[in-house]
């Protein structure tokens, strides 16, 4: 009895893609789920089940396969691809049967959905993910690892990067480059090349470097004191920032220099980041703002640690707009 371990147990759409490839071809006798998270073991996901973490890996039998579902982020893919690697089952393809590859080039253990356009002469390299009604366009090349969301649209002879991440109903125009690592965020326009791990933000999109080119931890300290100062006006502002990077993102607390994309933020997140932290602590907060400054610290520098900054809220403003949002 062959076995399709499928890794990740977040992506109905991932299980139905690999139930679709085996009916039209059938391949593996028997094809489970695998996940980390303790709170998912024993579900199924259209009738498939989750049989355990991904050490269960280790009890695979010659002729088993595994795919990564994971693509929520390339960082993130890249370490389950890892993860997988080390228990020595292979990883394959999972490409829909509807998608037409006639003169398209594909690596190894790529993911491809249905209702996809892969263009001629294209070039999906290896671990790489194309999404529902993502368009790749002809002589267009997919880096190892990189990932097209659902809508994503590259056109004619762009080369995207290793690792990079093209957002939902992001586009690149033709020609252009998407560096290593980089990023299209979601509905942007990429008119002009993106540099290796930059964010391309907007229609049409603007380039932003990332956190090399924001406050750096000295300069966090500069402004609102060292970690070790609880109490003052400054430090307060600093500690509600943190508080609401913590609420958005779910954890109990997060350090003033941690990033917030890095701590498994999305796009979608980050809205709301702005929207709360707009509305706590009375200042504009752009998404490009949040791009820009993705630590706690970083942010609260940008919009309070300057002289011609706006004035840091009081304790008393910032709980009566806590009381007014959670109301």
């Amino acid at each position: 009895m062959t076995t399709l371990y499928l890794c990740a147990a977040g992506n109905p759409d991932g299980v139905r893609l690999a139930l679709e490839v085996n009916d039209a071809s059938p391949r593996w006798d028997r094809i489970v789920l695998v996940d980390d998270d303790p709170a998912k073991l024993g579900r199924e996901i259209l009738d498939v089940p989750v049989l355990g973490p991904f050490a269960a890996l280790a009890g695979h039998q010659p002729g088993d396969e595994a795919v990564n579902l994971v693509a929520r982020s390339t960082k993130g893919r890249d370490g389950a691809r890892a993860k997988i690697e080390s228990f020595g089952i292979p990883l394959v393809s999972l490409v829909h049967p509807s998608v037409n590859l006639r003169g398209a080039t594909l690596g190894r253990a790529v993911t491809i959905y249905a209702g996809c356009t892969i263009s001629a002469l294209s070039t999906v390299g290896d671990h790489a993910v194309v999404f529902t009604q993502a368009v790749l366009g002809h002589g267009a090349w997919l880096g190892t690892g990189a990932v097209l969301a659902p809508g994503a649209v590259v056109n004619a002879r762009v080369r995207v990067g290793d690792r990079a991440y093209i957002g939902s109903n992001a586009t690149v125009l033709p020609d252009l480059e998407v560096g290593q690592e980089a990023t299209v965020s979601a509905c942007s326009a990429a008119v002009g090349d993106v540099p290796a791990g930059c964010t391309a933000l907007g229609v049409p999109a603007e380039v932003m470097g990332g956190p090399v080119s924001a406050a750096s931890p000295a300069a966090v300290a500069g402004a609102f004191g060292e970690s070790n100062e609880p109490g003052t006006e400054a430090s307060v502002v600093l500690e509600e920032v943190q508080a609401i990077y913590a609420e958005v993102l779910g954890m109990p607390s997060i350090d003033r220099n941690a990033n917030f994309f890095d701590a498994g933020g999305t796009s979608k997140q980050a809205l709301e980041l702005q929207v709360s932290l707009r509305d706590r602590l009375g200042v504009p907060v752009t998404i490009v703002d949040i791009f820009r400054c993705p630590s706690p610290g970083q942010l609260a520098t940008h919009l309070f640690g300057g002289t011609s900054k706006p004035s840091r809220p009081s304790r008393a403003d910032m709980r009566r707009r806590r009381r007014h949002a959670h109301s």
